[in-house]
C-alpha cells in the first residue's frame, strides 16, 4: 500500500475539516452573522397555524438574534392564492410563502428558483424526504422543504370492538371484507358507515384520497415531458386484472357508493365524512396526520386511534399521499436573501422538530425522523412521511372540479369508467 506524503495528509485533513464545518452550518444554520442587517425584515405568508409558527420564530430569535425581524402571517387556505397574486402585483407581497406541492405548478411563474449553488442537488436528495423532490428542477429547487403531512387511517375503536374486530385493516382488500360488517342501515338509510368512499362532495379529503388510490395503483396521474406537465390518467397500460391502474382506482373507490354491492357504505346524501367520524357514525376516516388534535378537540369522548393507511394486497412498495410544505420565494420579493436565511433558520435542528410536532406533521429532513418524540402518533405518521408521495397538479380548486365530475359521471351511470377517465384526462391537460 502506498504511503501518503505529509502534504497529502495535511490537504486531506483540511478537506475533512471543511466538510465537517459545512455539515455543521447546514444542520445548525448559525453562521449567518450576528446583526439583524444580515437578515433584515422578512415577511412570510402561509396557511399553517400562526400560534405554532410564532412559537418557532420565538425559539429561532432566542437562539439567533439576527432573525428578530422575521414575521409570519396566517392566511385562509381558500383565498391565499388570490391574495398572493394581488399582493405581488401591487408590490406589497411577502418575502416568502409556505406552499404545498398542490400549489406549486400554478405558482411556478411567480417563484424564484433557488439554484443548486445554494443547495446542491446531492445535499437536497440526501437531506429531504422523497416527496420533496417534486420541488426540484434542472437548475435548482422552487422550495426549501419544511414539513410533510401524510395521509393516515383514523378508526373508531368502539365500533371495531363492538363488531369483534381487533385491529384496523392493513390492506384495501381487507377493508372490503369489513365494510358489510360495520355498515348499518335502517330501510334505505345508512345509519353507521364503514368508510366514506364513493361520492366526492361530502367526502373530506376526497382529492387526497383519489390521489392516494391512483398512486398506489400505479398511475402517476401526471408526468413531466419536454413540453410541460401532462396528464396520464387515460394511459392504456393494463395490470394483471386487465384494467388500467387509474381505472382500477376509480372502480375501487366508487363501489362503496353502489347499493348493489356488498361493500355499499356511503352515498352523496350523508353529511360530510369528517363530521360523521366525529359523531361516532363512521368507522374509518382517511385524513391527514395533522387532523388528530382537532378531531380530539371536536369530540373528547370519541375513542379513536391512528393507523397507517391501507395498501394494495398485491403491491410491493408502501405508498401514501401527503402534503409537502416548503418555503418558496417570490420573484418580486424585496428581501430574497433574508427570506432564504429565514427558511434555513426555521428548518434548523434547534427549531424544526418542535415546530413539526406542534403541527402534527413530520419534519421534512430524514435525520429528524430517526427518533420519535414522546407522542404515540409520531410512531405512525413519521414512517408514513417516509413513504409519502404526490404529483404536480393544477390548482387544487381545478382538480376538485375535475375529480368531482369524474366520480359523478361514474356513480350516476352517465359514463363508464374509461370514458370518465378520458374526460378527466382532457380536463387536466386543459387546466395544466
Amino acid at each position: 500500500m502506498m504511503q501518503m506524503r505529509p502534504f497529502q495528509i495535511i490537504l486531506l485533513s483540511v478537506f475533512a475539516v471543511l466538510a465537517v464545518i459545512g455539515l455543521y452550518v447546514f444542520s445548525t444554520f448559525s453562521g449567518f452573522g450576528t446583526t439583524s442587517n444580515q437578515v433584515g425584515s422578512v415577511g412570510i405568508w402561509g396557511t399553517l397555524p400562526s400560534d405554532a409558527m410564532s412559537t418557532a420564530l420565538s425559539t429561532l430569535t432566542h437562539n439567533h438574534k439576527e432573525f428578530q425581524n422575521v414575521r409570519y402571517v396566517e392566511k385562509n387556505a381558500q383565498t391565499i392564492d388570490s391574495e398572493l397574486a394581488n399582493a405581488l402585483a401591487s408590490g406589497t407581497g411577502p418575502d416568502a410563502v409556505i406552499i404545498t406541492q398542490e400549489q406549486l405548478e400554478s405558482e411556478i411563474p411567480k417563484l424564484e428558483n433557488i439554484p443548486f449553488s445554494s443547495i446542491s442537488q446531492r445535499t437536497f436528495l440526501n437531506t429531504y424526504l422523497a416527496i420533496d423532490q417534486l420541488y426540484l428542477n434542472q437548475q435548482g429547487t422552487y422550495g426549501v422543504p419544511l414539513t410533510v403531512d401524510p395521509i393516515v387511517l383514523y378508526y373508531n375503536r368502539s365500533m371495531l370492538s363492538s363488531a369483534g374486530i381487533a385491529t384496523p385493516p392493513a390492506t384495501w382488500e381487507a377493508m372490503t371484507g369489513l365494510a358489510p360488517v360495520l355498515t348499518k342501515t335502517s330501510g334505505q338509510t345508512i345509519t353507521k358507515s364503514a368508510i366514506s368512499f364513493g361520492s366526492y362532495t361530502n367526502v373530506t379529503n376526497a382529492r387526497a384520497i383519489l390521489s392516494l388510490l391512483f398512486l398506489q395503483a400505479g398511475s402517476a396521474i401526471t408526468q413531466t415531458t419536454q413540453t410541460g406537465i401532462q396528464s396520464v390518467l387515460s394511459a392504456q397500460n393494463t395490470g394483471v386484472t386487465g384494467e388500467t391502474p387509474a381505472a382500477a382506482a376509480v372502480n375501487f373507490f366508487t363501489q362503496f357508493a353502489n347499493p348493489a354491492k356488498t361493500v355499499y357504505s356511503w352515498n352523496a346524501s350523508l353529511p360530510a365524512s369528517r363530521q360523521e367520524f366525529i359523531a361516532g357514525d363512521l368507522a374509518f376516516y382517511v385524513g391527514y396526520a395533522s387532523e388528530e388534535a382537532s378531531l380530539r378537540a371536536a369530540n373528547p369522548n370519541l375513542d379513536f386511534d391512528m393507523a397507517p393507511v391501507p395498501q394494495s394486497g398485491v403491491g410491493n412498495l408502501r405508498k401514501t399521499y401527503g402534503l409537502a410544505y416548503a418555503f418558496a420565494i417570490p420573484k418580486v420579493a424585496v428581501n430574497k436573501n433574508g427570506a432564504y436565511s429565514a427558511a434555513l433558520g426555521i428548518t434548523a435542528s434547534d427549531v424544526l422538530p418542535q415546530l413539526a410536532l406542534s403541527l402534527g406533521m413530520a419534519p421534512a429532513q430524514r435525520t429528524m425522523l430517526g427518533t420519535n418524540p414522546a407522542n404515540p402518533f409520531t410512531a405512525v405518521y413519521y414512517p408514513e412521511a417516509l413513504n409519502a408521495t404526490g404529483w404536480l397538479s393544477p390548482a387544487p380548486a381545478a382538480v376538485d372540479a375535475i375529480f368531482a365530475a369524474m366520480i359523478s359521471n361514474v356513480i350516476t351511470g352517465r359514463y363508464e369508467v374509461p370514458q370518465a377517465l378520458n374526460a378527466a384526462d382532457q380536463s387536466l391537460n386543459a387546466a395544466l
